[in-house]
């Protein structure tokens, strides 16, 4: 599909406006049209020794002419102009809309960087070309065809004079125009890359800090902001090159058109009204036959800025939300089955989970764990449908987790994870996040069982405190208890932490666990870490290795069994009693 045929859905929902704006740029430009056929009959009664009374007509037919030519103006920027604005709010929209139905997998292949590029370069260009581009284009074909149609009926042979420059305007702006869609497309790429180097510099400050690599930053910056330049001025140049040619072009017509109708006036052929009215068209039809050069550069942009968003908009979503099981999220009971499960994140890496089965009754608070690169992380994943299994099967209380819409499925699993995103607003605020119509006793609530309180009261404005972006100003296990506050909050049936206590104390998390322990028969809670004390109390224990599962059990149960989980544990508690010591 052509480019720009892929935006006529938009055009069509706005096409009364459009109409619109087309009659009023047809009747403006009739206005403009007649204008000169006055003056071309005023200078004639001029010279022909008229008096006041005879021009007066003339004068204020020319005034009436230009005011409504210019209220019609007016009118028409107010339709399309005005109508081009809302078309690319609602592009945004649909582009946004498009985002949120994407697993996390198309997120690896486009960065956030290139994805900001799409909506601040890529949607202006389209919207240029729904607005302005239209209406200069529609302004300038009504324009050149009034004014040739009035001066093939004011004098045939000084028209065909007039217009014979015209065919190679037209190969200069297809020549032109050609070129400046390839540079675009290459604008748009580096401006991608750009914006993400800089997206991923700011996002990661401290890091660069910390290891002092700002001279390296700054150095790779400059290359890409460089060659951003340097790309910008070659398609300002081409760009540059349109309009001059266009002027060129005309001032030929010009010269053309006064020296054929000079030798016309000579021989008695033709009157100075006449010319008159000749060099006026040619003057009318300057700015359109300069403007198509611009607006061919618009279109050659809004052509490589849409085939950009086409490809992005219509790419297969690899999790579809087609879901049609019909259940409130406070019905689901919260018994989970993995049935051997097999997944990797793309076809040329290796298995993370190799046929991994295990059941989770309704109600049962289970410990997961396993050494690094096990594929524990990946169970959350695919819990919540951020991937789909590659083969088997995921159940929720005996349901394929595909069956249920995803906005049912993640009010039902609610995740706190190991590296929580915390949005620059206040400590409230981040955790009314999990239910925006919570009232303040039950912030207060999750806050104090989450062990977030205590810190909280010692901020400078305590609840209201502004957290930064990514809760810079929170320590890491601030942040953790902060996200589990708001997990706790949405009250779902199922929850769970991805090692949600990496980042605090071993007496923090004794005190979250035991404010937490009226909760664990209300709900199904799923705790993966790596610090096995976080799990000992659970109803049991999965040990994974390799992406499968290597063990299941007691706390005691493992330990007696003398496996992994024994190993694991007899290593840490080394490494506590150590620290005990030190």
């Amino acid at each position: 599909m052509h480019p720009l045929r892929w935006l006529l859905p938009y055009l069509r929902r706005h096409r009364t406006a459009l109409l619109a704006g087309a009659a009023c740029v047809l009747l403006a430009n009739l206005a403009w049209a007649f204008t000169p056929r006055l003056v071309g009959y005023a200078v004639d009664s001029i010279i022909a020794g008229g008096t006041l009374p005879k021009v007066l007509p003339a004068l204020a037919g020319i005034l009436g002419l230009t005011l409504v030519g210019g209220v019609l103006t007016f009118l028409m920027r107010q339709t399309i102009i005005v109508s081009s604005r809302t078309l690319e709010y609602e592009l945004r929209n649909d582009l946004v809309r498009s985002l949120e139905r994407h697993s996390a997998r198309f997120f690896l292949r486009h960065p956030t960087g290139e994805l900001m590029a799409y909506a601040n370069n890529d949607i202006p260009a389209v919207r240029e070309f729904l607005g302005p581009a239209i209406m200069n284009s529609l302004n300038s074909a009504v324009a050149i065809g009034f004014a040739l149609l009035f001066m093939i009926t004011l004098d045939v042979p000084m028209t065909l004079f007039a217009v014979l420059p015209l065919p190679l305007a037209a190969v200069l702006t297809y020549a032109i125009g050609r070129r400046v869609h390839q540079t675009f497309l290459t604008v748009q790429e580096q401006f991608g890359e750009l914006t993400n180097h800089a997206q991923e510099s700011f996002s990661a400050i401290r890091v660069v800090r910390a290891y002092g690599s700002h001279a390296a930053e700054i150095e790779r910056f400059r290359r890409l902001s460089w060659e951003y330049a340097q790309r910008n001025l070659r398609l300002g140049k081409l760009q540059a090159l349109s309009t001059p040619a266009m002027f060129v072009l005309m001032a030929a017509v010009q010269l053309i058109v006064l020296g054929y109708g000079g030798f016309r006036i000579a021989h008695g052929t033709l009157t100075v009204g006449e010319l008159t009215q000749f060099f006026l068209y040619t003057n009318e039809l300057i700015w359109p036959i300069a403007a198509l050069g611009w607006v061919t550069n618009i279109v050659q942009r809004a052509m490589a800025s849409a085939a950009r968003l086409q490809q992005l908009m219509s790419t297969p979503v690899e999790v579809p939300d087609t879901g049609r099981l019909r259940l409130a999220p406070a019905q689901a009971r919260g018994e989970i089955e993995f049935r051997n499960v097999w997944f990797r994140y793309s076809p040329d890496h290796p298995w993370v989970l190799q046929g991994l089965s295990l059941h989770i009754p309704a109600g049962s608070f289970v410990g997961i764990t396993g050494p690094i690169g096990s594929g524990k992380s990946t169970l959350v994943a695919l819990l919540t449908r951020l991937y789909d299994p590659d083969q088997g099967q995921i159940l929720l209380d005996g349901h394929d987790v595909r069956e249920y819409p995803l906005e049912t499925l993640r009010r039902i699993v609610t995740v706190v994870p190991q590296d929580p995103f915390l949005f620059s607003m206040s400590v409230a605020e981040n955790i009314r996040f999990g239910d925006p119509t919570a009232p303040e006793e039950r912030i207060l609530w999750a806050s104090q069982t989450a062990g977030l309180h205590q810190d909280v009261v010692h901020f400078p404005q305590g609840y209201q405190t502004l957290v930064g972006e990514r809760g810079i100003t929170l320590s890491g296990g601030q942040r953790q208890r902060l996200a589990l506050a708001r997990a706790l909050l949405r009250d779902s049936p199922v929850l769970l932490l991805d090692d949600a206590f990496s980042s605090v104390d071993s007496a923090t998390e004794a005190h979250i666990r035991q404010a937490l322990q009226p909760l664990l028969r209300q709900r199904t809670v799923i705790v993966i870490a790596h610090r096995l004390s976080s799990i000992q109390d659970a109803d049991r224990i999965f040990v994974l290795a390799e992406g499968r599962v290597a063990e299941a059990g007691t706390h005691a149960e493992l330990l007696r069994r003398g496996g992994l989980y024994a190993r694991l544990w007899q290593l840490q508690s080394l490494e506590a009693e150590l620290e005990r010591l030190s």
